[in-house]
């Protein structure tokens, strides 16, 4: 049995859990993990750039096209993840988005170099996502529509290298943490400057724990380690079972919450494979506390200086570095405490 940490969502704010009835801490591991902050300081920030191609240059504009595909299956930052790696192979690609909300995909490529546009939709296929091209653009088409870099904002927050995070993940977690709050301080709890101040509160922790989550899983991926689909779906099972509760039972209960399934299973896949990375690798041969919290904050802390974030959407940038400066957090003079 793998050892875990679990919280529906990725982010405890408050001490307001979604779902409380049914999530518990059960792993030293998560432990450690609470005590790694993200700080933006000391993680590198740059500005999106449009991502070259595999021969290291931009596609040429006269031959710079758009294939839009209808893809099955995606529901988190981590199946944007396994997508952009199993195209990773297509030479004349320069740049790929993903939409969760409507399951649409765009690969933007160079027409000179990719010529079957099969190709980029069996690619998607085989990592587990079934894919249909839809349609093709132009370069006087695709400059119709709004440039790569607005674009990408209204999809993701941010990046940390290749792992990207969708808006529809941050927008899920923020509303969920909103309801709450309001459930539980009452629906004024978010006016005037202290209201205000308390959301910005908010959105800095669920983008600076949904970072946190990335840089943990691009190190992951970096080894190649990866937990099969059976080992998850048993842990899953097991956990269920030790709360009691039926898998329908369980949908039911995330359903109320307002929780998509798929996204709260994908959830428990990336902290699953994260917890067993941990304890198969940098915790190995370590039996005392202080000694695994010591090595896991040493781990994390070197993979945040070499992660490579970028924001996408500036305005919630700003929010992060303005309350990692103040400290951020949701400390004892919060207003939602009084």
């Amino acid at each position: 049995m793998i050892k875990r940490y679990l919280l529906i969502g990725v982010v405890s704010v408050a001490g307001l859990l979604i779902v409380a009835a049914i999530i518990t801490a059960n792993t030293n591991t998560g432990d450690l993990q609470k005590t790694a902050v993200l700080s933006e300081s000391t993680t590198n920030i740059t500005t999106a750039v449009p991502k070259a191609n595999n021969n290291g240059a931009t596609a040429a504009k006269s031959n710079a096209a758009k294939a839009v595909l209808d893809v099955q299956g995606m529901s988190c930052s981590g199946c944007i993840y396994q997508i952009k790696s199993g195209l990773a192979g297509i030479n004349g690609i320069s740049d790929v988005l993903v939409d969760l909300n409507s399951g649409r995909v765009e690969v933007f490529y160079d027409r000179s170099q990719v010529k079957d546009l099969e190709k980029i939709a069996s690619a998607i296929t085989a990592v587990g996502y079934p894919a249909t091209l839809k349609q093709t653009m132009t370069e006087d088409e695709i400059e119709k529509e709004n440039n790569l870099f607005a674009s990408r904002s209204k999809l993701y927050i941010a990046a940390v290298g290749d792992w990207e995070i969708s808006r529809g993940d941050f927008d899920n977690e923020l509303t969920h943490a909103r309801t709450r709050y309001e459930k539980a301080y009452g629906k004024n709890v978010f006016t005037g400057d202290q209201g205000g101040a308390l959301m910005q509160r908010l959105q800095s922790q669920i983008a600076s724990s949904l970072i946190s989550e990335g840089i943990q899983m691009q190190e992951v991926r970096k080894t190649g380690f990866k937990l099969p689909a059976k080992t998850i779906a048993a842990e899953f099972d097991e956990y269920l079972s030790e709360k009691g509760i039926s898998r329908q039972e369980f949908k039911k209960v995330v359903k109320d919450s307002g929780y998509d399934y798929g996204y709260f299973y994908k959830k428990f896949e990336n902290r699953l494979t994260i917890d067993q990375y941990l304890n198969d690798t940098v915790l190995s041969g370590l039996s005392n506390d202080l000694e695994k919290r010591q090595q896991y904050s040493d781990w994390f802390n070197n993979a945040r200086l070499l992660a490579k974030v970028v924001y996408y959407d500036k305005n919630l940038e700003n929010i992060v570095k303005n309350s990692s400066a103040g400290g951020g957090g949701c400390g004892s003079s919060c207003s939602a405490k009084q």
